[in-house]
């Protein structure tokens, strides 16, 4: 058995090297050990060094492959040649082959062994050709004339004038076949040939269709296959597979992560992980590579993205781990007894079977989520516009395909959800979110009109929260009885200047706000959110309050008003009578 410190040595090398790339500048078997990295792993780390300018360390030593790979993942935007990116890359690779006195002619052995076509499509767009007759002088004249708004080469061999705008895009192309050439003389002139032949169309759909494939057998699969992944797997029928492991997906050996699988907080599945032989790990962690880029093609997000990459490692393992937790639900096995039953588990299911096991309480808490989008009158110009936080980046974050938790202590941004716990706190989310438009509209909570949601300014800014404080705080107001409270109306100068001068004790918002809200939430059977709403809803009157600018008179500004609805911000329904849209 291998210890959780003991995972494979190897992975967590390679993801130090990913880490920091400069570190190969330390070692002395650069030509033994380049060829040898995974070709993903290989983007990443020559991603690293093209910013340091230390390319040097491994492009002289790569593999076609690698390099191929290099140009699939960092040289097209979509489904479209990104013809500088992919410039810019071969002119990287040329000039390593140069500077580092390789022999002639293994460039040639390198472009021959890649896509020639890929090398052809990135110096096309913008290049002229012309070919020659060595013994015609005038023809020779003609051509330069013809290209005298350009910049100009003429080919070793006196065969052809290429041209290409005079710019540093241009003399990209002009570079690369100055080293094509230098390399092999006749190379140069079948690649110069090609770019006077190629029909570009017709060749960047060939292209596309080699990289599809090729990207296939990385696990970034067409759109539609990927999607299966979010078909949940039921946790009975799981739990009662066959132990037998699954005909696996296409394995390329040695496919790495950009971070060591699996990383430090994966807990429960680093544990039983540790636990399977070595060579069961290697297994696994490529197969998680494979699921890692399965899910960006779910997520459309573009191959070769190290940012969306990460944020996929991160979604999957806590998928994975969240799978574990729900194949040990109603079991009530002994401690001894788990790690063995989940590695079961694992090796008849695959780690991509568990993770659509994790999948099966996500796609409940999605549904859950956009049927309170579509009916809770909690959204307007997105899912959960009209929620206060943590509510709406909830709601946001839960709609999606893969539902995320929003950072409630960052204030922006969301996180995968990782176990029954996340799974309970969204669950208790939603129900907050749709206890507040309970709130907010229901007759036995504050009873305001819907109809008040189109009548501001700016309904994109407009909070479910800013409804609640305002209709609490002229509830307030003296000589304000139930009946007339119950009209909603906005709250001007005069209400605020008496709501900071009489609900403000010390600083602090009078409790009489907070057990009203109270009462209301026991009225709509949801007493449990309470203490949410006035941390969250109340709290914010009380810093708003507390922070009113007011003239020299002692007038409050209303302009610089927040939380609350005044009449700025309903100023088009005021003069017009017109809802805003």
């Amino acid at each position: 058995m291998t210890s959780p410190a003991e995972l494979p040595r190897a992975g967590y090398d390679l993801a130090s090297v990913q880490r920091d790339p400069l570190s190969l500048d330390q070692r002395d078997d650069l030509p033994e050990l380049v060829p040898t990295l995974p070709p993903t792993a290989f983007v990443q780390i020559a991603r690293g060094l093209r910013d340091e300018d230390r390319l040097d360390l491994v492009l002289p030593h790569a593999s076609p492959e690698q390099l191929t790979a290099l140009l699939d993942l960092d040289g097209w935007s979509r489904d479209r040649l990104a013809v500088e990116k992919a410039r810019g890359w071969l002119v990287a690779i040329v000039d390593a082959y140069a500077m580092t006195g390789k022999r002639r002619g293994h460039l040639r052995n390198v472009i021959e062994d890649m896509d020639p076509e890929m090398w052809t499509m990135a110096l096309l767009p913008g290049t002229a050709v012309y070919e020659l007759d060595p013994d015609d002088v005038e023809l020779r004249d003609q051509a330069l004339a013809a290209v005298d708004a350009l910049f100009p080469y003429e080919t070793p061999d006196g065969g052809f004038i290429v041209a290409v705008p005079d710019n540093e895009l241009g003399h990209m192309a002009i570079h690369v076949l100055e080293r094509v050439y230098a390399d092999d003389l006749q190379l140069g002139r079948d690649m110069t040939l090609s770019l006077r032949e190629a029909l570009p169309a017709q060749l960047e759909e060939d292209l596309l269709r080699w990289r599809s494939g090729r990207l296939a057998d990385l696990g970034f699969v067409d759109w539609e296959e990927a999607m299966k992944l979010f078909r949940p797997l039921d946790a009975k029928s799981a739990r009662e597979a066959a132990a037998e492991p699954t005909t696996p997906a296409p394995v390329r050996e040695g496919e790495a992560l950009s971070v060591a699988f699996p990383s430090p907080s994966a807990g429960l599945l680093r544990r039983v992980l540790g636990g399977l032989p070595a060579g069961e790990q290697g297994v696994r962690a490529r197969e998680f590579t494979l699921l890692v880029n399965e899910l960006m093609s779910a997520q459309r997000s573009e191959p070769g993205d190290p940012k969306a990459q990460e944020r996929a490692f991160h979604q999957a393992e806590a998928t994975v781990s969240l799978g574990l937790e729900v194949l040990l639900v109603g079991l009530g096995l002994p401690p001894a007894e788990v790690d063995p039953f989940l590695a079961g588990r694992i090796a008849a299911l695959g780690l991509r079977g568990v993770f659509r096991v994790g999948y099966g309480p996500l796609a409940t808490l999605r549904k859950t989520a956009l049927a309170l989008h579509r009916e809770g009158r909690v959204s307007l110009s997105k899912i959960g516009s009209l929620l206060d936080r943590p509510w709406g980046p909830a709601l946001e974050g839960l709609s999606r395909w893969l539902p995320e938790l929003p950072i409630e202590s960052a204030g922006s941004g969301w996180r995968p959800i990782a176990g029954l716990r996340d799974v309970a706190r969204a669950t208790e989310l939603l129900a907050q979110a749709g206890a507040l438009a309970a709130l907010t509209f229901d007759p036995r909570g504050y009873a305001i009109d819907p109809q008040w949601v189109s009548r501001v300014d700016e309904p994109d800014r407009l909070t479910l929260g800013d409804l609640v404080r305002t209709s609490a705080l002229r509830r307030q107001l003296p000589g304000m009885s139930e009946e007339t409270a119950a009209a909603f109306a906005p709250v001007d100068a005069d209400d605020l200047a008496w709501a900071a001068d009489h609900l403000l004790v010390n600083g602090r918002l009078a409790p009489a706000l907070a057990a009203d809200l109270r009462k209301r939430c026991l009225a709509i059977g949801a007493p449990q959110h309470a203490e949410a709403f006035v941390s969250a809803v109340l709290l914010r009157l009380e810093v708003e309050l507390g922070a009113l600018e007011r003239d020299e008179e002692g007038a409050v500004d209303l302009r610089r008003a927040g939380g609350v609805i005044t009449p700025q911000r309903i100023g088009v329904w005021l003069k017009t009578g017109l809802s805003a849209s």
